[in-house]
């Protein structure tokens, strides 16, 4: 009986060994496994990608085609004025909040101009009201509407203020003196929102026959970069670099230019598009310069400076990437069928108004057509 039991354990054994092996072989169930491995890293690289349209509004019709957008108050409202034509005469300000349906007039606020800049953060605007004998800049609060007077500039001399603008950070406001009486003798204010005070400089670099443009001031109030046509250069478009030293502007950078958009990435890193229609950076700390996207059209950068918004050439297609290092990652298209000429992102880096002009309709032939502008905002997610 023992030999016979020890007999059939073994045949029992040899047998489950035989099913196993053979088991393995005909079902082949780690494929299963490699796939589901596969799937995971799909779905993986799905979710990483930062940029998804979630929900797209368009903004009604008196705000694309009859009021000047100014930008974004808050995270979830936008800002324009209404009736002010020229920078004689005053219309109302008004905020469109979600679901971006009905705009409201701001309370406490009067008239302003068509010269009225909208801070970054969305808390003031800067007016600039001229009159015959002087040109007077003065803070407006959106929150209560108290009034600041920055500054007030003779305008007997044929002095002209122009080209106001803040610094990404909301911390300063620059603005251009322009002088027709002495030539060479333009100057750039600095208005420090923390001290409340206003700074005057020379500056030094510009020649006779040079056109001013622009004003784009850093982010500590001590760089600025202008646009101008230099007279010397046929009236090409450049773009230098300025630093405060003293009460003189002193130029230190200087490159032909393609596109009108410019941006500070940080207090020494700057982004240009050039005459060959690439994105450049430029750091003014070791003079390098780099290409971060080719074939642009017009960009403009998140608040946090960790997105970009951008056009290119011979495209009706708004993309968006994520900024990293000096790459520029994803570039999903976000829109199609606009050429904007604003992009503003809100102030938590995750929409974007665009306003633009709608893609020609192959039924609009005659030549007194002209397309109608839009507004929309894009809410990623």
């Amino acid at each position: 009986m023992g030999n016979k039991y020890k007999h059939f354990v073994m045949l029992v054994v040899v047998s489950l060994v035989v099913l196993l092996l053979s088991a393995c072989v005909s079902e082949p169930k780690t494929e299963t496994v490699v796939i589901a491995d596969s799937n995971e890293v799909s779905n993986a690289d799905q979710s990483s990608r930062p940029f998804q349209v979630q929900k797209i509004y368009r903004l009604p019709e008196r705000f694309a085609n009859r009021g000047q957008l100014l930008g974004w108050s808050s995270g979830d409202a936008v800002i324009a004025s209404f009736g002010a034509m020229t920078i004689l005469k005053r219309g109302t300000l008004e905020r469109l909040t979600y679901p971006y349906e009905q705009g409201k007039v701001i309370s406490g606020i009067g008239k302003v101009t068509s010269n009225t800049i909208l801070s970054p953060d969305g808390k003031y605007i800067c007016e600039v009201s001229p009159s015959s004998l002087e040109t007077t800049l003065k803070l407006i609060s959106l929150q209560d509407g108290k009034e600041r007077e920055i500054d007030r500039i003779s305008t007997r001399n044929e002095s002209y203020v122009q080209y106001v603008s803040w610094s990404a950070n909301s911390s300063y406001i620059g603005y251009l003196v322009e002088n027709l009486v002495d030539n060479g003798a333009d100057s750039l204010y600095i208005y420090d929102m923390g001290s409340q005070t206003s700074s005057k400089y020379q500056l030094k670099g510009i020649v006779k026959g040079d056109t001013l443009l622009s004003v784009n001031l850093a982010n500590d109030g001590r760089s600025v970069l202008l646009q101008l046509l230099r007279a010397k250069q046929g009236q090409n478009k450049v773009l230098t670099l300025g630093k405060v030293s003293g009460k003189n502007i002193e130029f230190q950078y200087e490159r032909q230019i393609g596109g009108d958009s410019v941006a500070w990435m940080n207090n020494n890193q700057f982004v240009f598009l050039g005459k060959d229609s690439s994105l450049y950076e430029y750091d003014q700390r070791n003079g390098e310069l780099s290409v971060i996207l080719e074939k642009v059209l017009d960009f403009e950068f998140s608040p946090d400076r960790k997105n970009i918004a951008y056009t290119v050439y011979d495209q009706n297609i708004t993309y968006v990437g994520k900024v990293q290092g000096r790459n520029i990652l994803y570039n999903e298209p976000v829109y199609r069928g606009i050429v904007p000429k604003h992009m503003y992102w809100n102030p938590n880096n995750k929409s974007v108004l665009l306003q633009g002009q709608k893609k020609l309709d192959s039924l609009q032939t005659s030549p007194m057509d002209s397309p109608s502008e839009e507004s929309l905002i894009i809410v990623l997610k």
